[in-house]
Formats: structure tokens, sequence, C-alpha cells
């Protein structure tokens, strides 16, 4: 994929990577299954609290932060945003999480090496990233039919060319499936 220095991982890297994380730590399940079923970056997960939850807990909703003793703002103004949160897994791990406290209350960094430490525990040969798991989710929404549309608003992208990359992506690995179904 031209721009894209690391490629999503395929479904069975990811349910790898999933077992993995839920074999580790509560956090280490945390963010892997956060990242992978909403796309989030590393810094807006690190600074994910419990009022970004909405709906019912079927969407979290990406803002900006003004507190007395923080303030972040998502990437771009398209960042702020409304992801859907339909994997009860992930609700249930959130919520176990915002019982103990309102904040995620990590770095960036430390979701980044989270993620590494999960993926040097598997057999996956690509470097993993929470990028990576972003890459991931936009493929897998893109194969499973999202519009360019609702890909951009969804994941944050300022322009809708970018989130159209995701579904070019998408359909040259439904081709490279085929050909491995069909060369067998």
């Amino acid at each position: 994929m031209a721009g894209w220095t690391r490629e999503p991982l395929e479904d069975f890297e990811a349910k790898t990577l999933r077992d993995q994380a839920t074999s580790m730590s509560d956090e280490h399940e945390l963010i892997i299954k956060t990242l992978l079923h909403t796309g989030m970056r590393a810094d807006e997960f690190a600074h994910l609290r419990s009022g970004w939850l909405g709906q019912q807990q079927e969407e979290i909703r990406i803002q900006a932060v003004d507190t007395d003793t923080e303030q972040w703002s998502p990437k771009s103004e398209a960042g702020a945003r409304v992801v859907p949160l339909r994997d009860p897994d992930v609700i249930r791990l959130l919520n176990k999480h915002f019982q103990k406290q309102r904040t995620i209350d990590i770095s960036r960094t430390t979701v980044w090496r989270r993620v590494t430490e999960v993926a040097s525990q598997t057999s996956i040969e690509k470097k993993v990233t929470p990028h990576v798991l972003r890459h991931t989710y936009g493929t897998q929404i893109a194969a499973n039919g999202a519009s360019a549309q609702f890909i951009k608003q969804t994941m944050g992208h300022t322009d809708l060319s970018t989130s159209q990359q995701y579904i070019e992506y998408s359909g040259r690995r439904i081709h490279r499936e085929a050909d491995q179904i069909w060369s067998r």
C-alpha cells in the first residue's frame, strides 16, 4: 500500500495477537483488543476516559481534554469523532477498567511498549505497532463493506482519499485470499 510502512495484520495474525494478550495482563488485553476493534491511535487510547463512553457504551467519543491537570486534543479537527463500539469483550474490559479509575492513565509510549511486548510473544513476523492495529481495523471494516465516508468518520481522517486507501487495500487482500484458496 503506497504510503504505508507497515501492512495490516491478516485475520489469523490479529487472532494470534488477541489470544496472546488475553494470556498476559489485563492492561495488555485492554490495549490490544481496544485498538484492534476501534482503530484508535495510541495517543487517543492513552487519553481515553470513562466520560468518552456514550450511548449505553456502544460508542467512544474522542474529544479534547481540558482539565486543571491535563490538556490534550485529537490529532486534527476530524480526530474528534464517534467510534462505534460493538465488541462485547472490549466493552467488558473498558467497564472493568473504569470501575477502578476514570482514565486510562498511561503514556503513549507505554501503549507502544505493551503492543510490542504482546507481539514479541507470538510467531507474527511483521513488526506490530499500535498504528499497524489501526491499519488492521481500517482494512477489516473496509473488507466488511464500510464506505469511505464511514471509514473517514470513524477513523478521524481529514481527507477522504486516505479512507479510500483502506477500501483499495482490502480489495487486493480479497484477491490474494482468493488466489490462496484456488491454488490449493
